[in-house]
């Protein structure tokens, strides 16, 4: 962990939390640098630094039978862990219909925004955990409340007036919240 990190982390030590993923936003980094995130050791992590009053994952359901298994999985692990998930099917986006090119979306965007809103009265701090720019407008609101704001995100892809605010990527706390590899 870096130096800034952890003084970000003393500055708003014993805050109490609320935590919202825009679970598309860790999900293809993570297959992508090859680690998982453990949201068993992401809220034993926050634990040791907030009081947590709500954790909230937004995911998108997948559309085909064998990866709805695995999401029914991880829904159960998170649920377990005290997490709330809220759903939507995934939407089949077509870049190209004439050579079958088409990507799954789904946004949750206005519900966090929301979440936000609705729950900004019973909160010191809230972590946002996307690093999308749509979320600046939040980080304003929040300010109005005279709450603090940050960003939990990867750091490849995020976008640069998230950077201008407080921030910590993910990679910074790796070794506190990734999921231990099955060895062979």
């Amino acid at each position: 962990m870096n130096k800034k990190t952890k003084i970000l982390l003393k500055k708003t030590s014993g805050k109490t939390i609320g935590l919202f993923i825009d679970n598309a936003n860790w999900f293809y980094p993570q297959k992508e640098l090859r680690w998982r995130i453990s949201f068993t050791k992401l809220k034993q992590f926050l634990l040791r630094n907030y009081r947590l009053s709500l954790l909230k994952i937004y995911a998108g359901t997948p559309l085909d039978y064998k990866n709805q298994r695995s999401f029914a999985k991880f829904v159960k692990v998170v649920q377990k862990e005290g997490y709330i998930i809220e759903t939507k099917p995934l939407k089949k986006i077509w870049i190209n219909k004439n050579k079958k090119i088409f990507e799954y979306k789904c946004n949750f965007d206005v519900e966090i925004a929301l979440d936000v809103a609705r729950n900004i009265k019973d909160l010191d701090l809230v972590i946002i955990g996307s690093g999308d720019s749509d979320f600046v407008p939040v980080r304003q609101f929040t300010k109005e409340y005279k709450k603090n704001f940050i960003v939990l995100c990867f750091e490849k892809g995020v976008a640069w007036e998230i950077r201008k605010g407080y921030h910590i990527f993910l990679e910074q706390i790796r070794n506190f919240i990734e999921m231990p590899t099955k060895k062979p």
